[in-house]
């Protein structure tokens, strides 16, 4: 939908008003701007025909794409310039504020909208890179792969913040940088240090983290399972101090849940029983896996597998551009598109 293009440039136009520019962006002679350089990366998301830099070059030519995208025939030099130029966080900044505007849905069997802000579930995806792209540090010199740290709302059921960085970086590092005071944040296993869980306190997080099976633990105190607690699959709901004793680590809410088909899973949770029940929390780590499906979309269907870019804020500025075209669909169709 051109419309979707015509949107996106309204929207960065007035976020590009009250950013610095860099001296290369001001520059008399530049014909490539940041606007067109953003739109024509979004184009390529809204249209399954382009798959590649010399495709949407190509296509620049067309007087429709001239018209609503770019303004002006891309060449493929000033086009792979641009990445080096332009300041990726414009375009993070208004995947934040697309996100703020999206409407929370409730979900099916409970409503947690009167205990948490909102739920985010946190996960990172990678993508690989070419070889050569010495920046994208993964497993060795010939694995490559840039990694997208995603924040994704179950409740709005679209993405709201994200962090791009290196392959082998810290997810746990990245999550801190995406914390926002009262929402509630759902995770998956992390191999971290419990102390974790006490940073996360301290910045007013919201949790639910699942964590290994096996840990070091002294039970504190066990709390009463009601009828709906064990209706969800829920064994035990404690409160617990994690790792060695003599480490004094602050006590934390202990859930142990049949969350897949009888698979026993534990989870952390910040919020005591008197706020969250049991079984709520058993349903919130179970919406985690949107965040999985977004992923697939993402990369099968958007068609963001494949990189247009080699640097950092190159890539960077394709995958904020990937979701705000999701934001955007989502807002314009009221649900992700399918391929058809």
């Amino acid at each position: 939908s051109w419309r979707l293009l015509k949107d996106f440039r309204k929207l960065f136009s007035g976020v590009l008003k009250d950013r610095p520019h860099s001296k290369s962006e001001d520059d008399p002679r530049r014909k490539l701007h940041y606007l067109d350089y953003a739109t024509s990366i979004l184009f390529v998301f809204c249209n399954p025909v382009i798959s590649s830099m010399r495709g949407l070059c190509a296509a620049s030519q067309l007087k429709k794409v001239k018209k609503y995208a770019t303004t002006r025939h891309l060449s493929l030099g000033s086009f792979s310039e641009a990445q080096h130029i332009f300041d990726a966080g414009a375009l993070q900044e208004l995947v934040c504020k697309l996100a703020a505007k999206i409407t929370p849905a409730k979900l099916k069997k409970k409503d947690i909208l009167p205990a948490v802000k909102d739920l985010v579930a946190v996960d990172g995806s990678l993508f690989q890179t070419l070889s050569r792209v010495f920046w994208a540090d993964w497993q060795d010199d010939k694995h490559k792969a840039a990694k997208l740290h995603l924040g994704f709302s179950v409740m709005k059921k679209t993405a709201v913040n994200a962090i791009i960085t290196a392959g082998n970086s810290c997810e746990r590092k990245a999550l801190l940088q995406m914390v926002e005071e009262g929402v509630m944040y759902v995770c998956d296993r992390y191999g971290l240090d419990y102390a974790f869980f006490e940073v996360m306190d301290k910045l007013g997080a919201l949790f639910t983290i699942r964590i290994r099976n096996t840990p070091k633990l002294t039970v504190l105190e066990d709390y009463e399972l009601t009828k709906e607690d064990r209706k969800e699959g829920v064994i035990s709901d404690q409160l617990v101090r994690l790792g060695d004793p003599d480490r004094n680590l602050p006590p934390v809410r202990l859930v142990k849940t049949n969350a897949f088909g009888g698979k026993e899973i534990l989870l952390v949770c910040s919020e005591p029983p008197e706020k969250i029940s049991a079984a709520l929390v058993s349903l919130i780590y179970r919406q985690r896996w949107q965040i999985e499906v977004f992923f697939k979309w993402l990369k099968s269907l958007l068609g963001c597998r494949k990189l247009l870019a080699e640097s950092p804020e190159g890539v960077a500025m394709q995958m904020y551009c990937a979701l705000i075209a999701a934001i955007l669909m989502y807002d314009h169709f009221g649900k992700i598109p399918t391929k058809r």
